[in-house]
């Protein structure tokens, strides 16, 4: 068996003296990387829950309908010095809108009615669910949003016409009206004490960030217009009587950009607005639901990032202390190993190695620490979270990377020692 080289010797040789050196003073190892442990774990922890918040936007985005391109009065986000009242007098939308985009917008496959009311009330037989958001629309909510019955159907074009008092309801609103295995169809309920009959449940899509689709009740835009009109005290985002929001999807996810842009010509020219003149509506797809999050989490980030940032300034502090204190201790055992030969640079590597391993093992710690924590609370709260690659990997480098800045003067000094005056040092 050839002998290795003398480099990796060297290495280590380095390095079975920096272990040693950690395992002989374990207490005190342990007890310096506290400060890297803490701003660690809560890196790992938060990028945690926030990863799993990102997975479950995504899923809440898919779950309305992919490429869906919403047009609303105004856009999603936050108001510096609160909501303008030059957005909250914006007019709604017609249903001669919807009409007027699909005849003249070529990129647009198809455009539903959106209309809802709050706080309703649903019951059957004594029993009942409160609280409810009522939506209003058409049959083609079920192309744009992917409105799927699981049993029954949809409500269809005709109903719409004549108003009928006809429901689509959501599992969970089956599950707190129905006795278990009892089939919905045809049913009558009361709406607000309104009889409506039970045509379709749709298919259970789950709780997500922006609500519970499985609480919904679905009804023609027409019907909820007649009996569930917007009271004069709505909120603002809420269309006012006769009025409706818009959904549309493209012909293909491509000609998303050029259906946007024919939506937004078409609705100019129909609210009789000169070129040049700011539109007094808007038209976005998912991506503006993205970004409202991503203002939400950059916050979150900031926080995390400052608490952190002071947690691994005062590890990398103990750190620098207790080398110095370790060059000191070992004053003479540096000087008997230059008086027989080390160079500066082997004993500037120990004195490196020694402060990034303490860092090392305080950032491995730290990461089972902190994804051990999101999963806590992933159980106890049932909050989503992901601890991603990633932030395991920037997390340990960077724990790394705290013992080598702090540890450089340390292992300097001991560099410098003079190896005469070191093997005086009493």
């Amino acid at each position: 068996m050839r002998p290795a080289p003398p480099l990796l010797r060297l290495v280590g040789s380095i390095f079975a003296m920096s272990g040693g050196s950690l395992r002989a003073h374990r207490m005190r190892s342990l007890l310096t990387t506290l400060g890297v442990v803490v701003g660690v774990a809560t890196v790992v922890a938060m990028a945690s829950i926030i990863e799993g918040f990102n997975q479950t936007v995504k899923t809440s985005i898919s779950s309305f309908g992919s490429h869906v391109i919403y047009i609303r009065k105004f856009r999603p986000g936050f108001y510096v010095g609160g909501f303008p009242d030059s957005l909250r007098h914006r007019h709604a939308f017609i249903p001669e809108d919807a009409e007027a985009i699909r005849r003249l917008c070529p990129d647009v496959a198809e455009v539903a009615i959106i209309a809802f009311t709050e706080g309703a009330t649903v019951q059957y037989r004594g029993r009942s669910s409160s609280g409810l958001q009522v939506i209003g629309s058409d049959p083609q909510i079920q192309v744009v949003n992917v409105y799927d019955p699981g049993i029954g159907r949809f409500i269809t074009s005709e109903e719409v016409q004549h108003r009928s008092q006809v429901i689509v309801i959501g599992r969970d609103i089956r599950d707190a009206l129905f006795v278990r295995g009892e089939n919905p169809i045809g049913r009558m309920v009361h709406l607000n004490g309104i009889p409506f009959r039970v045509i379709g449940e749709l298919e259970p899509k789950g709780r997500s960030l922006f609500g519970n689709p499985d609480e919904l009740v679905t009804i023609p835009y027409t019907t909820l217009d007649k009996y569930f009109p917007p009271p004069d005290n709505a909120p603002f985002y809420v269309p006012a009587r006769g009025e409706c929001y818009l959904n549309a999807v493209a012909v293909s996810p491509e000609r998303n950009g050029a259906a946007v842009d024919q939506i937004i010509e078409v609705l100019r020219r129909r609210r009789g607005l000169r070129a040049g003149a700011p539109s007094n509506f808007e038209v976005f797809t998912e991506d503006a639901l993205a970004d409202l999050y991503n203002q939400l989490t950059g916050a979150t980030y900031m926080v995390m990032i400052l608490i952190s940032s002071i947690a691994l300034l005062v590890g990398g502090i103990g750190v620098m202390n207790i080398m110095l204190v370790a060059v000191t201790e070992r004053t003479r055992e540096i000087g008997l190993r230059k008086a027989v030969g080390a160079r500066r640079v082997t004993v500037l590597l120990q004195f490196l190695i020694e402060a990034a391993a303490l860092t090392g093992i305080g950032g491995l710690i730290g990461i089972g620490l902190g994804a051990g924590v999101a999963q806590l609370v992933r159980v106890l709260s049932k909050l989503p979270a992901h601890t991603p690659l990633w932030a395991v990997i920037v997390a340990f480098f960077f724990s790394v990377g705290v013992g080598l800045f702090f540890g450089l003067y340390p292992a300097v000094r001991a560099s410098r020692l003079d190896p005469v005056e070191a093997l005086r040092w009493e």
